[in-house]
């Protein structure tokens, strides 16, 4: 098959999140599996199409909303000289939204990787009222018709949806986010095949002893300090956990953002909310090639995101072996709950939290149990060969019609 990923991002140059790392991950899995794959894609400094790492991959400069139009002619210009059987878009910024109305009978697979309606939920889950009010009432005030800045877009204007209701075939990594669009966007669920992303350990993550150290009382959250990543509730959590388990750290590894207030940084929150215990936590921002020592020091991951759809950095710590404390909303509970590999809580809930946490800093035994089936889990589950064959069939149902 001929196919054709369009993606905004895409490395090196525009691997600005997860969505990046998904494309070179699946470009590179079906060019193994001996399709002809090619890459349109988006660059901040320069137009060019260039083989990389045995793709061809075509970049042009332009910004997120213009990206789908701009992008356009470059894979008109392919299309005619060189057809493809099939194309596949994210639904966030709906990359591929121009090409498939240029192209209505070129099939078109979208991928979920997480709505932008549903990001800014989340995003805004702590907005007080009084902010809400304010808002409104100062819109009243400077006679201004004000949309209410915590909600979001209507569907009709929403790229997102746009390009999801033209799909061929809809693929969602997790099941609860296939629910989820199925319900906000009126679509049949049966419509919506789960489809995981693949995941290739990485060796040194692999090669991570699994113990069970008695004198490791380390957890650590790994991620961007973001509201939707569950920090709010994880930092109420903390005090329980340094009182149950008097020797424990708390490492906090990953760039900040904002945080619930305005002018407050995420990372200038915790440090004022955790104020008493600073000299039992560590701040650190690592390099990629940091993450696999950082694990080996851990004893416990904590990952207690308000949701997330199937989160990187949840498969690397079940590659390393690390005890996992995971969210039971979205894409963690796809990956810890059957078998079990991990612990599973509710993340508004900061005593569940902290009860999980402190379970497993007090038995070295299971955390090896777990730590040795994450691990088990991430190899047999998500590695190309499954995967792939997966992606495979789906793509050949379109690719015969």
């Amino acid at each position: 098959m001929r196919i054709a990923y369009i993606s905004f991002e895409y490395p090196p140059d525009t691997a600005v999140g997860g969505i990046a790392t998904y494309v070179y991950q699946v470009s590179q899995m079906m060019k193994s599996r001996g399709h002809d794959v090619e890459v349109f894609c988006a660059s901040f400094t320069r137009n060019v199409s260039e083989e990389f790492e045995g793709i061809l991959v075509h970049r042009i400069v332009a910004d997120v909303p213009g990206f789908p139009k701009k992008i356009l002619p470059v894979f008109q210009a392919r299309q005619q000289t060189q057809p493809f059987d099939l194309i596949e878009s994210p639904e966030y910024s709906g990359d591929g939204y121009e090409i498939k109305k240029q192209f209505p009978r070129l099939p078109m697979v979208v991928k979920l990787h997480t709505p932008s309606y549903f990001i800014h939920e989340l995003n805004n889950s702590y907005v007080p009222f009084k902010t809400k009010l304010k808002y409104v009432v100062g819109g009243i005030v400077r006679r201004q018709q004000r949309h209410p800045f915590w909600k979001w877009r209507k569907r009709s204007q929403d790229i997102d949806y746009l390009t999801a209701k033209l799909a061929d075939q809809i693929h969602t990594p997790s099941i609860s986010l296939g629910d989820i669009v199925a319900q906000a966007w009126d679509i049949d669920r049966r419509r919506i095949l789960n489809v995981p992303y693949p995941f290739s350990a990485n060796q040194k993550f692999l090669e991570i002893p699994i113990t069970a150290d008695h004198d490791n009382q380390t957890f650590m959250y790994l991620g961007r300090l973001e509201i939707r990543k569950g920090i709010v509730e994880l930092v109420k959590a903390v005090p329980a956990i340094f009182q149950a388990v008097p020797n424990a750290r708390f490492r906090i590894v990953g760039r900040t953002a904002q945080s619930t207030e305005p002018g407050l940084t995420m990372k200038e929150y915790v440090q004022r909310e955790l104020r008493p215990y600073l000299d039992r936590i560590d701040f650190l921002e690592a390099t990629p090639d940091q993450i696999p020592g950082i694990l080996a020091q851990t004893a416990v991951c904590v990952f207690p995101s308000l949701w997330e759809n199937f989160p990187n950095v949840c498969l690397e710590a079940m590659s390393a072996g690390r005890a996992i404390v995971g969210s039971r909303e979205g894409g963690m509970y796809d990956m810890l709950h059957s078998p079990p590999a991990g612990l599973l809580v509710n993340p508004r809930r900061p005593k569940e939290i902290a009860h999980a946490v402190v379970r497993l800093l007090q038995n070295p035994q299971l955390r090896y149990d777990l730590g040795t089936a994450a691990r088990q889990k991430v190899v047999a589950a998500y590695n190309s060969e499954v995967i792939g064959n997966l992606m495979e069939a789906h793509y050949a149902e379109l690719a015969g019609r």
